[in-house]
């Protein structure tokens, strides 16, 4: 073993292997069933995305303790209209089927189930009004404009859902298999009782949209991994040549996105849509990671004996792949101080997920190297191989980018300026219907359902009258919440709004005393009739007015909720007598959540941003004993994140919660790749070159390395882009695109910076320098004269001893190379020089 090198024991592998493989296949059946189960768990309701102690999801969860129709399903088809005979049976059968009754615990999936024509009965039977009143009233809910298309609407039972809860069972997983059950209620009814095919019924509603997330989220899931399992053999293949250490690698791969997936049932947590994405990153994260120690295992086996190589090759491996691991793991912990919980969750369990595939390759691979060995290659392929990592197209690039070094610095820093000013024009997006292709069937559900009957997003406000303070009867009550219900109707994207007055008889502009106390009479007597818009919370009055908004529509949230309190707050205020007094609105639904969330994603992306720098600037100081180096790194690292990110400022082009989580990943594998770099920057300096061959040092060797870092792990995650759900499509665009651009940074912006006026902060001042050591010497071919190293011309006509000779063949990237063999080396050739 050389010497300088973190060793373990010789032969650990080799003695051990076996029992560490043992483990690893009794660990096999138990996180086989964690990842089902997992997988199972799959639940994804917005409602759930912001944390608890938020003010908007306490008001949403005070305000589902009264009113639970704002979990509606809307059902309609082509010729579903006020005379459609099926609609009445459709109806019928979601009431009393006695399958879907039986399934959730002795009670119906719906606490209501009525129809559009029911509704209109109700109002011209009931309440006294005109057929042509009454369609004024539900035109844009659940009648459209043409006054003949209808709908069936379904409310779905919170009881019902807790008694679906089985003792030992996840409420998550509960609760997505009632969501599930319920959606299904429908489409089996449709088909049994009316003969409505699948794919010619069209839901709407909530719950709804997340069961399409959940399904869209597996069939994602499904895509990546047959994507990155072909991906991985493909590359795999490609770089080591080998089935055996490809299988290697693979099982590597596999074990550690298994075990990643496992962690989370264990953990009591439940997947959502972006969580799925994870063991896909963690395998790809792996594979990479198994084929550098692979390479390394070459390394040894070309070196030494065949049964000591997997611990040599994990002796030398260990410390950049625990580099790598770090600044991945410090990316993707940025993501756990988003306010929204699966961009939270995602970065939680994808650095554990890194972990544990570090934990993989430092335990399972090189057991299975050891118990599983590869043929040593020979010689001439070893030196073929060492030849191709450099070719001269990276020597000559490089060297041209060296000696232009202030130009290209200028270029960089220009083109950061544009990304900067594209940084002020960004967006985010939460929006629920921008999580599917345009090609999703929900998208196309909500499409032809907004355009047939009217907008479905509900919005909620809630006037509270308190009893004690407010001088209203309950008549004037109605009175108040019919003006607030026309201004909501008003304003810009509300396609219509239900309050009680909707489903009461007109009321009359003057009333006398009698009259007044005989209606307040009534409205208590038929109460529970407006449950679903009426109730009561100790002393006060509660009445709800349902907004129905835009769903595929591009809409200012905070703007629309901001023009939603102009028109409501006015209309308490002015309301005559100063009876309003004692009178408040609460803002509820799901658009204040859209809203909240919209801002915390991008709060969190820009204090991701900040952290993510901080600790790695720390980081970069620790190991390179130099604050310098990490304000120079901090540049290229933030280069391709300012250009990708102002470019889509620029564009229009909004961040959303799978664009979001790129940057994390691609910062910690653009200082990875940074950090290598600049360590054999300062590896040939200690060698005693200056700062061009130093650069040309570290070019030679890191940048064939990038460049398969790129093919490995942006090929990789490229796979996302197969996705057909919105984020986990724009995940693996953006990270392609990312890590293309970091490429780019780190092989022409760090060396650029570097060898230019801003690097002399990061070189050493020497003591003497080599031409004033070694006066009149030449240069080499190609570089210039005052910047040569003395003993360059002669190391070509020097035979070093094969012990000290460097046979690397790896594409290393890190400190861990056998620095003390090259080092050794540089020496003997200065001792033969000098004599």
């Amino acid at each position: 073993m050389t010497t300088g090198i973190p060793t373990i024991r010789p032969l650990f592998f080799r003695r051990y292997g076996l029992a560490i493989l043992a483990g690893a296949g009794l660990l096999l059946p138990v996180g086989y069933w964690g990842s089902v189960q997992a997988l199972r768990s799959n639940r994804n309701d917005f409602r759930s995305w912001l944390p608890a102690a938020y003010e908007e999801t306490a008001t949403l969860k005070w305000y589902r303790k009264h009113f639970e129709s704002d979990a509606f399903i809307l059902a309609s088809w082509d010729g579903c209209t006020l005379e459609s005979p099926e609609l009445p049976r459709l109806a019928a059968r979601l009431r009393g089927d006695g399958e879907a009754v039986q399934k959730s615990g002795g009670l119906s999936f719906f606490t209501d189930v009525t129809t559009g024509g029911e509704l209109l009965n109700m109002l011209t039977n009931d309440q006294g009004l005109s057929r042509e009143a009454a369609l004024a009233r539900l035109r844009g809910s659940v009648i459209g404009p043409d006054g003949e298309q209808t709908c069936l609407l379904a409310t779905v039972s919170f009881a019902a859902l807790q008694r679906w809860d089985t003792p030992g069972q996840a409420s998550e997983h509960a609760t997505r298999e009632f969501l599930h059950a319920a959606v299904n209620a429908i489409y089996e009814a449709a088909e049994k009782e009316c003969g409505i095919a699948r794919d010619e019924l069209h839901l709407g509603g909530p719950p709804v949209v997340n069961v399409a997330i959940d399904i869209e989220g597996e069939r994602s899931m499904i895509k990546l991994a047959a994507a990155c399992g072909v991906l991985a053999l493909v590359l795999s293949w490609w770089t080591l040549r080998s089935w055996k250490l490809t299988v290697t690698v693979l099982t590597t791969a596999l074990l550690s996105a298994g075990v990643s997936l496992a962690l989370v049932w264990y953990t009591g947590t439940a997947m959502n849509a972006i969580l799925l994405t994870m063991p896909a990153l963690v395998f790809v994260a792996a594979a990479s990671g198994a084929i550098h120690l692979a390479n390394y295992y070459r390394d040894a086996s070309a070196q030494g004996d065949i049964h000591g190589a997997a611990d040599r090759a994990l002796a030398h491996a260990w410390i950049p792949l625990g580099l790598a691991t770090g600044t991945t793991g410090i990316g993707l912990l940025s993501l756990a101080v988003s306010e929204l919980n699966p961009i939270r969750m995602f970065g939680t369990y994808s650095a554990l997920g890194v972990a544990v595939a570090f934990g993989m390759l430092c335990t399972y691979m090189p057991s299975m190297l050891a118990m599983w060995p590869q043929a040593a290659r020979r010689k001439a392929e070893a030196a073929a191989a060492c030849d191709h990592r450099s070719p001269a197209r990276w020597q000559a690039a490089g060297y041209w980018i060296v000696r232009h070094g202030r130009w290209v610095t200028l270029g960089c820093l220009a083109v950061m300026a544009v990304g900067l000013y594209g940084l002020s024009k960004v967006e985010t997006s939460v929006d629920l219907m921008r999580l599917f292709s345009s090609r999703a069937p929900i998208i196309q559900d909500y499409t032809w359902l907004q355009n047939r009957l009217g907008p479905l997003v509900p919005m909620e406000i809630v006037l509270r009258v308190d009893q004690e303070k407010s001088r209203l009867g309950l008549l004037d009550q109605m009175r108040l919440v019919e003006k607030v219900q026309r201004a909501v109707e008003q304003t810009d994207h509300v396609g219509s709004a239900l309050a009680a007055p909707t489903f009461a008889p007109p009321i009359p502009a003057k009333i006398g005393t009698m009259r007044r106390a005989t209606w307040n009479s009534l409205l208590e007597r038929h109460q529970d009739r407006l449950r679903d818009y009426w109730s009561e919370e100790g002393g006060e009055q509660l009445w709800r007015i349902s907004a129905r908004v835009e769903a595929l529509s591009d809409i200012d949230y905070d703007k629309f909720v901001s023009n939603l309190r102009n028109a409501v707050e006015p209309v308490l205020e002015s309301y005559p007598d100063g009876g309003a007094n004692g009178v408040s609105a609460t803002y509820t639904g799901l658009v204040p959540l859209i809203d909240k969330a919209q801002r915390s994603l991008l709060d969190g992306l820009m204090l991701g941003f900040a952290g993510d720098l901080v600790l790695i600037g720390v980081a970069i100081v620790v190991l390179m004993r130099n604050w310098s180096a990490s304000l120079l790194l901090m540049l290229p690292s933030l280069f391709p994140l300012v250009i990708v990110f102002g470019v889509m400022g620029l564009l229009g082009i909004r961040v959303d919660t799978g664009t979001v989580m790129a940057p994390a990943v691609a910062l910690g594998v653009t200082v990875d790749d940074a950090i290598h770099f600049m360590l054999w920057c300062r590896r040939g300096e200690d060698q005693g070159m200056d700062r061009t061959e130093s650069l040309m040092f570290a070019y030679k060797d890191c940048a064939q390395a990038i460049f398969q870092s790129w093919a490995v792990i942006g090929l990789g995650l490229s796979a996302f882009a197969l996705s057909s759900f919105i984020p986990t499509r724009r995940f693996g665009i953006l990270m392609l695109t990312l890590l293309t651009i970091s490429s780019i940074a780190n092989l022409v912006f760090l060396p650029a910076l570097l060898a230019g006026p801003w690097g002399r902060w990061f070189w050493r001042a020497r003591k003497e320098t080599a031409e004033a050591k070694f006066p009149g010497r030449l240069a080499p071919a190609g570089l210039p004269k005052e910047r040569s190293h003395p003993i360059e011309p002669q190391i070509a006509g020097l035979v070093v001893p094969p012990e000290l000779e460097r046979t690397s063949v790896s594409r290393s990237r890190s400190a861990a190379d056998d620095v003390t063999t090259a080092h050794s080396a540089r020496r003997y050739i200065e001792r033969r020089w000098e004599a």
